[in-house]
């Protein structure tokens, strides 16, 4: 008898330059691989190099994203398979789990929508089934954005949205059926221990670059920060930037100026390393979505400064919405939450409250798995080899 194929399933959306992207991608492999162990577990060739794939022991295959250059590089990467080993044909994999995180929106266009959606909707993938793992979507009122992704919610056996805001946005393009809410699955990676020194009663300032070309008021953005600086330091506190994107965010550091460039800078190329950084702070300053979920699933308090809906959806679920500071230049409110989280037994009376709530969403997630596990083992007997037997 002919040996079956192994299952192949590919993450979708996820890179390593975005640290918090690269967890998802982490997520999702662990969850498969310790329900479905002989599966395939592919990523695609923007997935950093080849060393950080291995390290995650994923595949790779030829293809890349873009309209145009996308194509081209594509176009070489299939040419060069030969002297490339180990590079898989998009066409064998049978089941796309998309853990885009957020790219389907008005707030990043048409011309984005139009990528991912050509991408996975490719005559090559025709057979493969499409589960859209939870993230955030919409608004959907530019037309175009509209269309794309109405193109690829038809497509999907599933659609999770990460929040309520997110739900209401799909549910508006008619896909109620389909559709599911259920929050951010990386709350069940665990973290590493950092092998750089961590500070000692630190608190963590994790910037994020969006927020100067996505959150409307970079001034605003960089001098919030500054009072973070200077507030926290009045407290007797350790600082530290923990960087997710090393590239990108560093730059905020240096457009802050003053004594910001003597604050010691943490990173590393491995997200659960830098959950553990985030672990062990008194509480966390942050902008980038996956530092603040890597922080308040291990019960450390955030203040949060976000571009997008969200945000605010995120504090709910973590039964904090008052530590999210919806006016950067609301000084008052700024010293009031510094104040609170400085005080150790307001501190902790917040964590407890935090962690409360992540078991609620651990077990949601775990929730989520199982209906996805439900759809994967469906593809899996349906496919001709299985039926064959």
């Amino acid at each position: 008898m002919k040996p079956m194929k192994p299952l192949t399933i590919e993450i979708n959306g996820t890179g390593t330059h975005n640290r918090g992207a690269e967890l998802m991608a982490i997520a999702v492999g662990q969850r498969i691989r310790a329900t479905f162990p002989d599966a395939r577990i592919v990523v695609s060739s923007c997935f950093g190099n080849p060393e950080e794939t291995a390290k995650y022991g994923f595949h790779r295959t030829w293809e890349y994203r873009g309209l145009v250059v996308g194509r081209i590089k594509s176009a070489i990467s299939a040419a060069t398979r030969g002297i490339r080993p180990g590079l898989l044909d998009p066409k064998e994999v049978d089941i796309v789990l998309d853990a885009s995180g957020f790219a389907f929106s008005d707030q990043w266009g048409e011309r984005r929508a139009i990528r991912e959606t050509q991408a996975l909707l490719h005559p090559r993938r025709h057979h493969q089934a499409l589960i859209m793992l939870p993230q955030a979507f919409g608004p959907f009122e530019n037309p175009g954005v509209s269309r794309e992704c109405s193109r690829l919610f038809e497509r999907a056996l599933l659609v999770c949205a990460r929040d309520s805001q997110s739900f209401a946005s799909v549910s508006s393009l008619g896909f109620e059926r389909k559709l599911r809410q259920y929050p951010d699955f990386t709350v069940g990676v665990s973290p590493m221990e950092a092998k750089v020194a961590i500070p000692e009663n630190y608190v963590a300032i994790v910037p994020n670059y969006r927020m100067l070309d996505k959150g409307g008021d970079a001034g605003a953005y960089l001098d919030f920060l500054r009072q973070i600086i200077g507030l926290t330091r009045q407290h007797g506190l350790n600082l530290a930037f923990v960087l997710h994107d090393a590239n990108e965010d560093r730059k905020v550091i240096g457009q802050l100026g003053g004594d910001a460039g003597s604050i010691p800078v943490l990173t590393d190329s491995d997200p659960r390393v830098l959950k553990g950084m985030l672990g062990r702070a008194k509480f966390v300053v942050g902008s980038r979505f996956h530092a603040l979920v890597s922080s308040l699933s291990q019960g450390v308090p955030c203040v949060g400064a976000g571009w997008s809906h969200k945000y605010p959806e995120l504090f709910r679920d973590f039964a904090c919405p008052e530590l999210l500071m919806p006016r950067l230049n609301d000084t008052a409110a700024l010293e009031s939450t510094l104040r609170m989280l400085c005080d150790e037994s307001q501190r902790t009376s917040i964590a407890g409250r935090i962690k409360e709530a992540s078991l609620r969403i651990k077990a949601s997630t775990e929730l989520m798995w199982e209906e996805v596990e439900s759809l994967i083992r469906q593809v899996q007997a349906a496919r001709p080899e299985c039926r064959a037997s």
